[in-house]
């Protein structure tokens, strides 16, 4: 009997670990969607906004213009880390909450950027924040399964801001080039991976549902246990009986 009591310890929390898995999957997964269409929207801003062109082989684009796309797209993108931060696991929940915040400033900055230079700067700084605040989210989710989403994200923001940071010559189409290249990169990761985790995580919860039925199932036959013994005990003696009687 003592050797049965550890065994049913080890079996109870199992139950118990699967409905987190699966409420953090899918408590990730939709902001995780959220954030790269957001990003892919970025993305293919960058690409096919109007450019100012002197001539075929010289494009170009304002400041200003560059200023109220960069700043749609992290005020939005700001709003996203919100949302992320209310469903993310306590672990990295301040973390993405800093995220949310350094947008701030880069905003602010923005809106004083009047040369490319200055442009530069409040992205570059952003980019490369925003990048190691979602390695240090890799490092705690590393765990949880396709954690390396965030790893590439990660590497995509950092290398935008290395990229801004020795890029003096830029212009502002340049660095909205660069900005645009990046985000279009982590969105469509994270739009996989998102979505990877509800499909994941909808799985787990059919299979769960079976299983987890099963053992309540189980234990809840602790009060049909006894019909089970019944069972037995009507083949030894009374079905023996019963047997005849119905031929009778």
């Amino acid at each position: 009997m003592s050797t049965d009591e550890p065994r049913t310890e080890p079996t109870q929390p199992r139950p118990e670990a699967l409905p987190q898995a699966i409420s953090e999957s899918k408590a990730l997964g939709a902001p995780m969607v959220v954030r790269g269409i957001l990003g892919v929207a970025f993305g293919f801003a960058t690409v096919f906004w109007p450019r100012d062109a002197a001539s075929p082989k010289h494009l170009s684009m304002g400041v200003d213009i560059v200023d109220i796309l960069s700043i749609s797209y992290l005020v939005l993108f700001a709003i996203a880390l919100v949302y992320q931060a209310l469903r993310s696991p306590l672990s990295v929940r301040t973390a993405v909450y800093g995220q949310a915040v350094i947008t701030i400033p880069a905003i602010v900055f923005l809106f004083l950027a009047d040369q490319p230079a200055e442009l530069r700067a409040a992205m570059s700084i952003w980019a490369l924040l925003h990048g190691l605040i979602e390695l240090y989210n890799y490092r705690q989710l590393k765990s949880h399964p396709m954690a390396s989403d965030f790893l590439i994200a990660a590497a995509c923001h950092v290398l935008l801001g290395v990229i801004l940071i020795f890029g003096d010559g830029f212009g502002a189409l340049w660095i909205l080039g660069f900005t645009g290249v990046a985000t279009l990169i982590a969105g469509v990761i994270f739009i996989i991976g998102g979505y990877s985790r509800i499909s994941r995580a909808k799985q787990i919860a059919a299979g769960k549902e079976t299983f987890v039925n099963g053992l309540p199932a189980a234990e809840t036959d602790d009060p049909t246990a006894p019909d089970s013994p019944d069972a037995p005990d009507s083949p030894n003696a009374p079905d023996s009986p019963d047997a005849p009687d119905d031929k009778n």
